[in-house]
């Protein structure tokens, strides 16, 4: 049996779950009484001849029971006696022994007319195991107990996944359960695929996270993918119940996605999900980004992968779910009464609910109590009112006036490291840049990185353990990254010397991107990886040799000509790196690594002795058409006629033309073939037209590789591994399932049980 200690809810949800089963056990509905202030009244009963029977619960998780039965004899004694109610419960989420039901009693007397009518944190955890229905309501309640957790806990592959869970049961107390989250919850059961559009801070991330922890509790494996959906191919398994879930799936660096074709990358993996009834898959986006690449990927759109299908857009919020989240962040913060007090002070939570700038994040900046540690509760109100009005401001004044360089060069780090970045790689970085530009501290306070990214956590930073047990910084919220970038973007001298200081793989990326989208110029972006080169050593592992194929892909052949003697001799250490067998990493630069590379093979700056590298390189790339013709092209340049290489990449080949092929099956609309039934209810399709139109689908498909006469492919070979019949058979049985579905029920709106009125909501007793 599942023991509760009802933290997870506020107040006001314990109130509601407590009247549902003391009506249950009492078999009788005891309704919702709105109080007027403390009237003492949680719930009624009004029986036949008139007589009225109370309910009162104490949610007094946080002063215990010393403090709840001071308030009952204080407060709820008289409240009681001036109701004269002609019986009275009272409920407590407090586990009570059988002497403080007695103490109870008395204080009550003659009101409780036995300790039957008392309920205890034990005897309403008895009332939710016989009844289950009302436990399946309250979400946050089942959700966060040791028994699911363990079993979430179980379905998670270890290390990123199980810590990720973790955080998302850390914030489940706060989470309210909007209208989204049904709407969600039906499309992904429909269309194993969801995409989660919103602005920053609207709370698309949250949603994503707990729709994936309804999942994991059904018994799906959870897989987070952080980089790249290669991550999420290596672990998928046909047979299992999978959840992948990937957070902001193109970045900031949605060019830089494109470029590197995770577009097509992300369809086809989708694609894989919704024939599969045993996988589904969470993506989230900012809404910008997400628009902006379905304007510049031709794959999303050909794909229709905007279709109401996948996409819900999480852009605005009622009233009412906003009072909640507000209430939900007071009433689970730490804050002192005082900034309470603040907050009710002539309705002030209606100004917050109502401003432009309402969204979670921004609650949770301003009840944290770590983030006001230097605001009084008398200046509280302000405090807030200046981050509504200018929610922008709030990194441009903290930035300029209350940091100084040694914190900036921190913020300025974590930035152009994509956003988050481990402590160990911080610490290098942030003393090497402190070298670079000669900071010396006027003052004889220290400057240590300790004391430095302590008050950088304070406003900009969030300092989280990861599942590898290693401390990492990554940004409070997005939009400082689009405030840092702005500031700097035209300093030449600040953006060398930061990427110098990091050389990571990550910066490179960001670097990638901002040249690509013309953050930058072309110009400074050549200076940058000129210093990059001239600061950079070829050291025997594996993520140097990452970073130095991804600096090198950043390279065109034009730039070669203001490199000096020293920077060339750099470059020439490359042919270490493609004269070994190597796994790469990252193969979304595969295509620009082998465009730099071609040049400097025919002009012999490199030589290719073996082809080691590229066999191995074959072997593990994705069979994306833009690779497969990059290496096409390459063997074709450089001219290679060993079989060792043209073999394996022939096989390649055949795997990028039925993956492709697998996909066009996917797509198909049934009613293009002529769907029907004869009398015996035999369903049919026209299989000469299938085969014409997978005959069309793989010459069209063929026609996109590079042509050269050292690789030969044998169309009828692919055309022989698809099954005119089992297409059929696909098909037919997608189409009946698509019938027969019948949705699953949703949670229920907890919204419901506030109606519209925000006041009673934040009613104080």
């Amino acid at each position: 049996m599942i023991e509760y200690d009802f933290s997870t809810l506020n107040d006001k949800e314990f109130e509601n779950i407590s009247i549902e089963l003391i009506s249950r056990d009492q078999e009788k509905r005891f309704e919702r009484f709105k109080p007027g202030k403390d009237a003492g009244v949680d719930g009624r009963f009004y029986a036949d001849d008139g007589k009225e029977e109370i309910v009162q619960c104490k949610h007094y998780l946080k002063t215990g029971y010393k403090g709840l039965i001071g308030v009952l004899k204080r407060e709820e004694k008289a409240k009681v006696l001036k109701l004269n109610p002609e019986k009275y419960y009272f409920i407590a989420s407090l586990p009570l022994s059988r002497k403080d039901k007695q103490e109870i009693k008395e204080i009550f007397d003659p009101y409780i007319r036995n300790e039957n009518n008392i309920y205890g944190q034990e005897d309403l955890n008895d009332l939710l195991k016989n009844n289950s229905d009302i436990e399946e309501k309250y979400y946050k309640l089942w959700i966060s107990s040791t028994t699911v957790l363990k079993r979430i806990f179980n379905n998670a592959i270890k290390g990123r996944s199980e810590f990720l869970l973790e955080e998302i049961e850390d914030k489940v107390k706060k989470y309210v359960m909007t209208e989204n989250h049904q709407k969600a919850l039906k499309k992904l059961d429909t269309s194993h695929v969801i995409i989660i559009a919103g602005e920053p801070g609207i709370g698309k991330t949250t949603l994503a996270e707990h729709l994936s922890l309804k999942y994991v509790e059904q018994g799906y494996e959870f897989c987070v993918i952080e980089n790249s959906l290669h991550e999420a191919e290596g672990i998928f398994d046909t047979d299992k119940k999978q959840l992948f879930y990937f957070d902001d799936f193109l970045g900031s660096n949605y060019l830089e996605a494109l470029e590197f074709h995770q577009d097509s990358h992300t369809v086809k993996f989708i694609n894989r999900i919704k024939k599969n009834k045993n996988k589904r898959f969470i993506l989230t986006s900012r809404t910008n980004i997400f628009n902006q690449s379905l304007l510049l990927s031709d794959t999303f759109v050909s794909s229709k992968i905007d279709k109401d299908e996948f996409i819900i857009k999480v852009d605005t919020l009622s009233e009412i779910e906003k009072a909640m989240i507000l209430y939900n962040h007071i009433w689970h913060s730490e804050l002192d009464e005082r900034y309470v007090d603040a907050l009710y002070k002539d309705k002030r939570y209606l100004e917050i609910i109502r401003h432009r700038s309402f969204n979670p994040r921004l609650i949770e900046f301003i009840t944290d109590v770590d983030r006001i540690s230097n605001t009084t509760s008398s200046q509280y109100w302000q405090f807030i009112k200046e981050r509504l009005d200018n929610p922008s401001d709030i990194w441009k004044n903290t930035f300029d006036r209350q940091s100084d360089e040694y914190i900036r060069n921190i913020i300025v780090l974590v930035v152009l490291n994509g956003g988050k970045i481990e402590e160990k790689e911080l610490i290098k970085s942030y003393e090497t840049i402190n070298q670079r530009i000669k900071l010396h501290n006027p003052s004889h306070s220290s400057k240590d990185f300790e004391s430095v990214v302590q008050s950088a956590v304070k406003y900009f930073l969030n300092r989280t353990k990861t599942y590898k047990k290693t401390i990492e910084y990554s940004l409070f919220n997005p939009s400082i990254a689009d405030f840092i970038i702005n500031r700097y973007k035209n300093n030449e001298q600040k953006l060398i010397q930061s990427f110098v200081s990091l050389q990571t793989l990550e910066s490179l990326k960001v670097l990638g991107n901002m040249s690509a989208s013309a953050i930058i110029s072309k110009q400074l972006t050549d200076k940058i990886i000129i210093h990059l080169y001239e600061n950079f050593e070829i050291k025997d592992n594996k993520e140097n040799i990452d970073y130095a194929i991804f600096l090198f892909s950043l390279l065109d052949a034009n730039s070669l000509k203001d490199f000096n003697d020293n920077e060339l001799k750099k470059i020439r250490l490359f042919n270490k790196l493609i004269n070994q067998p190597y796994e790469c990493a990252e193969f979304s630069f595969v295509k620009e690594f082998f465009d730099v590379l071609v040049p400097l093979i025919k002009t012999e700056v490199l030589h290719l002795e073996n082809y080691e590298f590229l066999i191995s390189l074959i072997k593990k790339v994705n069979e994306e058409i833009e690779y497969v013709n990059s290496i096409i092209m390459f063997v074709d340049v450089v001219n290679i006629k060993n079989k060792d290489v043209t073999e394996p990449l022939e096989a390649l080949i055949y795997q990028y033309l039925e993956y492709e092929l697998d996909n066009d099956i996917s797509n198909i609309d049934v009613d293009e073939f002529e769907f029907e039934w004869d009398d015996g209810n035999v369903y049919l399709l026209d299989r000469r037209k299938i085969s014409e139109y997978m005959d069309e689908c793989l010459m069209e498909h063929v026609s996109k590789l590079k042509k050269t006469d050292e690789i030969y492919i044998d169309e009828s070979a692919v055309q022989d591994n698809f099954n005119i019949s089992n297409i059929e058979e696909s098909l037919i049985n997608s189409y009946i399932k698509r019938l027969d579905y019948v949705s699953i029920s949703s949670f229920r709106d907890e919204t419901a049980s506030y109606g519209d009125n925000i006041d009673d909501l934040f009613e104080r007793g």
